[in-house]
């Protein structure tokens, strides 16, 4: 005879922090979602605020039983900062999976982003969570995201590819920087750097239909304050303007020694800027002694100074995991239709929290 349970689903605040780490731990054996100073970050230090975070709990022995969660981003949809959310780091313990918890935390989680006018959500799901989010939840399947590469050594790509034991995440691989003249680390302690970034950014911005609000105060978030991963964000400037940024990181992937473009953004798409910024990524990466680069981007803006400077398109076929991206509005507001288009979207690996 199956064991009845009941169960309470309560808003948590993130205090405790080792209780969600607790839950975590009976899904997961490694990785970021169990980290506690990781989870702080992104939990507790998100510029736009902290998550819409529901718990359940079995309510006979009063023992956590699952999450779902959204952490709030903002995005510009057309020209405007938007409020919107990313999905990531739902779980149901597995001795509670099939009682319906995911569909009825979910459920009260939207009806509190409508509530605190958080507009719509986003999500990446790898392929045991996709089923649920499109047929539960209301999420729309736009399409998967585009993985571009380019190869630096042919003959380790095909050894890496054979290996046996392929973690998909196997450690960070440290970057050397190169000195040049227009190209230069990025400073996030430099207030004049910080003031000509958000000039560019304010300005670039509008060159996008759809994009997360990539400010100063986001990318240093993203990028300099996560503490359990390293990424260099390189600008190039021009008479005193930054033209371009580019943010890469280094680590084992699947078997390979990978270098990972995380964004580019490249002021009204300047072709020779963005190949001067890839020339330079590959120099730089070259010296890790790396199999490839690889960079996840949606097939708009940056993605043509992409295909023009030799990076070429993975099939999907034979990628280890596609890059499902789904929408729910959550509100309608002026614009929402464009949510529901691919091609609106700029969409990076810097999109979302796998790397």
């Amino acid at each position: 005879m199956e064991k009845e349970f009941n169960f309470k689903i309560i808003k948590n605040d993130c205090t405790n922090i080792a209780e969600l780490i607790d839950l975590a731990k009976t899904y997961y054996h490694e990785g970021d979602i169990i980290n506690k100073e990781y989870l702080k970050w992104q939990y507790l230090k998100n510029p736009s605020g902290k998550p819409f975070l529901f718990v359940s709990y079995e309510i006979n022995k009063n023992e956590i039983a699952g999450q779902y969660l959204v952490i709030p981003i903002i995005y510009v949809v057309m020209g405007k900062p938007i409020s919107g959310t990313l999905s990531l780091n739902t779980l149901t313990k597995p001795k509670f999976q099939g009682k319906g918890l995911f569909t009825k935390m979910a459920k009260i989680t939207y009806e509190n982003c409508v509530s605190n006018n958080a507009l719509f959500t986003v999500g990446f799901p790898n392929p045991q969570s996709y089923p649920g989010f499109v047929r539960k939840l209301g999420f729309k399947h736009l399409g998967d995201i585009p993985l571009l590469i380019k190869p630096l050594k042919y003959g380790r790509i095909i050894f890496s590819y054979f290996k046996k034991s392929k973690k998909k995440h196997g450690g960070s691989i440290k970057i050397q920087n190169i000195n040049t003249k227009n190209i230069k680390l990025l400073n996030f302690n430099d207030n004049k750097i910080k003031n000509k970034y958000n000039k560019f950014w304010n300005s670039i911005s509008k060159q996008y239909k759809i994009s997360t609000w990539k400010d100063f105060t986001f990318l240093k978030w993203r990028y300099n304050d996560l503490p359990t991963r390293k990424y260099k964000i390189f600008y190039y400037e021009e008479e005193k303007k930054i033209k371009g940024i580019i943010v890469i990181k280094a680590e084992k992937v699947w078997g390979f020694n990978v270098g990972l473009i995380m964004d580019i953004l490249i002021s009204g798409n300047d072709l020779s800027v963005g190949k001067q910024l890839l020339k330079y990524t590959k120099k730089v990466l070259r010296q890790s002694n790396l199999d490839f680069i690889a960079m996840l981007h949606s097939g708009n803006n940056e993605y043509n100074i992409l295909k023009k400077s030799g990076y070429f398109k993975v099939s999907q076929k034979i990628l280890p995991q596609k890059i499902h991206f789904i929408v729910k509005l959550n509100k309608e507001f002026p614009s929402s239709e464009m949510l529901f288009n691919l091609q609106n979207w700029k969409l990076t690996f810097g999109d979302y929290d796998v790397f």
